[in-house]
This record gives C-alpha cells, sequence and structure tokens, in this order.
C-alpha cells in the first residue's frame, strides 16, 4: 500500500503526462490470376505474339479486360497479381472496368523478358508506398552449366511495399522461367534472387505476400527455395494447403493437374489466415476461356477488437490495435474479460485534454496487481502507434514507464499540437470510432456501468 505522500506525487505526475458495433476488422483478399497473355491490339508485341500466337483484336481485348475486372469485384479482392500481362496500359485498362476505378492503384516495372514480352503487375486498394515499387534490376544470382558460370536476373518480378491501416506489407511477384530445356539451375538461380528479397523484408519485421507462377509443384527445390526451406528465415505458409487436395491444382501440365502458382505467406501473418474460416481461406476458381490457369485466391482478416463501455451518458465504442501494441491490448481484453472495469469511475477529467478510468481505488493510484511493459520504448512499435489527438486511447502511468496497469485515457482535444510533448512517452493502444459525443460528456465520478468486447 502507498502512502498518502506517495498518492500525491503519483498524482501530480498524471497531471502531467497523458492520462489516461462491431468486430472491426481488414480483410485481405488476394487473388492471383496468370492472363494467359494478355496483350493489348498495338504494336509491338515481343516476339511470341503475332508469330506463334494471334494478336489480339481491338474487341477481344476489351472483352478479356472486362472479363479480368469482373472476376476480381466478383470475389471482393483488393490485392491483385496479374501474371503474363504485356504493359501497364493493360492493366490500367482492367482498372478502368472495375466497379470502383478511382479505389484502385496499379504497381507496375517494365521487365525485361523481351521474347515472350510478358510481365506482372500488381492493382491494389490498399495505399502504395511511394517509391517502392521496383523489378529489382541489380540483383543477380550465379549458376553453373556445364561448369561455365554463368548469373541471372529474373526478368519478370515485382515488388511493392504496401500500407495496410497501421501495418507494413511488402507483395512480391514473380513469374520464373520454365522447366523445359534443362533450366534447372538458372530456375533455383532465379529463386534464390525471390529469396533474397523475401529474407530482407524479413528482416525489417514486414508482412510479406508472395504470390506468381513459379512453374513448379509444392516440394520440388524451386519452390523450397522461395518459401525459405535453405535458409533460417520463417518459412513461408503455403496458403494452398488449406484447399481439398484432389482440388489443389491450378494448371494441368503434361496430363497431370498441378499447383504451379502459389499465394505465400510470411509466418508473421499466420493468425490472419487462420482467423478465416477454413473453407474461405483458400480457393482455386475455374476461370473458364478466360485463361488456361485457374485463379488462386486467398483471405487474411487483421481482427481489430471494438470494445464497448456503457455510461450513464451512452455508449462508447474504441477499436484497439493489437498489431500496434500487443501486449497492452492483451492486457485490456483480459481485464475486461475478468469484468474489471465494470463500475469503476472515470476518477480523472480535465478539460479539453483528458478523461481518465480504470482504478479501482477511484483515486488515481490503484491497479489491477501488476504492471506491463510500457510498449511505447519498443522504437519498431511506437513507429506505428497513433499520435495523440482527440478520441486517441492510451495507457497512464507512473514515472516508471513499465508502471501502466489498468488505468486509461481518452484525449478530448482537437488541437493536436496540446499532446505534442506527450506522442512517444506513453502507450497508444486504440481510438473511439463511435460515441466521441458521449465522451465529451463525461465528467469526474461518471462509471463504466459495463464494458465488453462486442
Amino acid at each position: 500500500m502507498l502512502k498518502k505522500r506517495a498518492y500525491l506525487i503519483i498524482i501530480f505526475l498524471f497531471l502531467l503526462r497523458p492520462i489516461g458495433g462491431v468486430i472491426a476488422d481488414i480483410e485481405i483478399n488476394i487473388l492471383l490470376l496468370n492472363t494467359e497473355f494478355f496483350f493489348d491490339n498495338v504494336e509491338p508485341h515481343g516476339r511470341v505474339v503475332g508469330n506463334s500466337r494471334a494478336v489480339p483484336t481491338a474487341e477481344a481485348y476489351e472483352a478479356k479486360a472486362k472479363a479480368i475486372a469482373e472476376l476480381i469485384d466478383t470475389h471482393q479482392a483488393n490485392l491483385v497479381g496479374l501474371v503474363e500481362v504485356e504493359n501497364q496500359a493493360v492493366v490500367e485498362k482492367v482498372k478502368s472496368y472495375l466497379a470502383t476505378p478511382d479505389e484502385w492503384e496499379v504497381a507496375f516495372d517494365e521487365g525485361r523478358d523481351s521474347y515472350t514480352g510478358q510481365d506482372v503487375a500488381i492493382l491494389t486498394q490498399f495505399e502504395i508506398v511511394p517509391g517502392s515499387v521496383t523489378n529489382f534490376p541489380e540483383e543477380r544470382e550465379i549458376f553453373f552449366v556445364g561448369g561455365e558460370e554463368r548469373d541471372v536476373n529474373p526478368s519478370k518480378i515485382l515488388g511493392v511495399e504496401l500500407k495496410v491501416d497501421t501495418e507494413n506489407f511488402y507483395v512480391l511477384i514473380t513469374h520464373l522461367i520454365s522447366r523445359r530445356n534443362q533450366n534447372d539451375a538458372k530456375r533455383l538461380a532465379q529463386a534464390a534472387v525471390v529469396r533474397r528479397q523475401i529474407v530482407k523484408a524479413l528482416i525489417n519485421e514486414m508482412n510479406v505476400i508472395v504470390m506468381g507462377d513459379m512453374n513448379d509443384t509444392p516440394g520440388t527445390p524451386v519452390v523450397k527455395r522461395v518459401r525459405g526451406f535453405d535458409d533460417i528465415w520463417g518459412n513461408l505458409i503455403q496458403t494452398a494447403n488449406s484447399v481439398e487436395a484432389n482440388d489443389r491444382y491450378t494448371y494441368i501440365y503434361e496430363g497431370q493437374k498441378n499447383l504451379l502458382d502459389h499465394i505465400l505467406l510470411s509466418p508473421s501473418l499466420r493468425g490472419e489466415f487462420r482467423d478465416v474460416a477454413a473453407e474461405k481461406r483458400c480457393e482455386i476458381i475455374d476461370v473458364g476461356e478466360l485463361s488456361d490457369h485457374r485463379a488462386l485466391l486467398a483471405r487474411l482478416r487483421i481482427f481489430q477488437p471494438l470494445v464497448l463501455i456503457e455510461t450513464d451518458k451512452g455508449t462508447i465504442e474504441m477499436e484497439l490495435y493489437p498489431n500496434v501494441a500487443p501486449k497492452t491490448v492483451a492486457n485490456f481484453i483480459k481485464l475486461i474479460k475478468q469484468e474489471f472495469y465494470d463500475g469503476l469511475t472515470f476518477h480523472r477529467y480535465v478539460e479539453n485534454f483528458v478523461i481518465q478510468g480504470g482504478d479501482p481505488l477511484g483515486n488515481g493510484s490503484g491497479g489491477p496487481g501488476w504492471t506491463i511493459e510500457g510498449e511505447f520504448r519498443n522504437p519498431k512499435l511506437r513507429a506505428k502507434m497513433p499520435r495523440h489527438r482527440k478520441g486517441i486511447v492510451a495507457m497512464a502511468r507512473t514515472s516508471d514507464p513499465d508502471s501502466a496497469g489498468s488505468q486509461f485515457y481518452i484525449c478530448l482535444d482537437s488541437n493536436a499540437s496540446r499532446y505534442f510533448s506527450l506522442n512517444g512517452k506513453y502507450t497508444t493502444f486504440g481510438k473511439v470510432t463511435a460515441g466521441l459525443d458521449v465522451v465529451e460528456q463525461l465528467r469526474k465520478g461518471d462509471k463504466m456501468n459495463r464494458v465488453r468486447i462486442k
């Protein structure tokens, strides 16, 4: 038990610091389609289209763009990988036929396959980090043919960084060369280049999504190298493993059903993948005459639990950010499930600054009987934390950075500059998403009648 003098010190410190309808979630629906030479009707076309393959008519080109857009809209995809496209113009054409084209961005960087003229591209509804789109022109890997040393760079590869809410994702799409003509050593070298980019993203603690036509089946050296079985970094998750074995293929090669197209996930996304119902996590979709490949669809869900605080003045809804402050959110949810907050008061109100509650003693000195780590001290988490502003929820603490327990506060001032000195010094872990007018009515002594996760 703290002495009275200690109470006064703690209350004084609280005055100097940020004292403290539904499950909100983000769905990432990843669609991969090998478009089977999706080319326009404008010359030139490389060395294949116009020779062994016919140049599409203007009508056929428009029809195929519409069909791809319809596939995307039908399956509500928001992250799309397209393989065997000719150029950015054909991807933009698909975008123009989408139901909400203004919500989409195109990632494209002209590739190096002058023979087929094919390329890869990404369409997404998520924010593309400026300057992040690249096809890695300087990346090469050595391989040997008959004792002769050569090097290679994948000719069809694209990487891009996306911002999904507060999370950073690295998305990479590629189309490796065919298994024909004893290309194994060269293909393995291409796979090494792909894996190198994956490892760089993993080192930077990014979520990674890799997709494309590897021209290979599960369990072969090329796919194993891309997934990470040759190194100490985390092995990528094979999303297609959740599909029934007899349906686990995207292409029939030499009379055999094969999974030649892949959507692979970093281990950091295991939970987000498993949060989707088993029958919906990954689907393989027949696309008829649109392509000789079947499409692959994998889903992720990033949950942001929503807390309901019922008061006599109304209900407050707050979304929590477990990806920003995992230990803080876990602690907060634990207390809610224990009904710890039910009946507690908001014991401190500072006009146009904060309303604070969560103290079982009601005087600013109590807690749950334990303290938690101040996650704002972790620079990688701190970089993702929302800055203090009206409606932001944060943990209260004493001068000890690891002293937070149950007390939290909600910011009241719309002038973010008032909280300038608090940013990066307290763990912000949520935001009021509804009932901000209720928050503005709260005063010292008002009760949290019931707090629950909806």
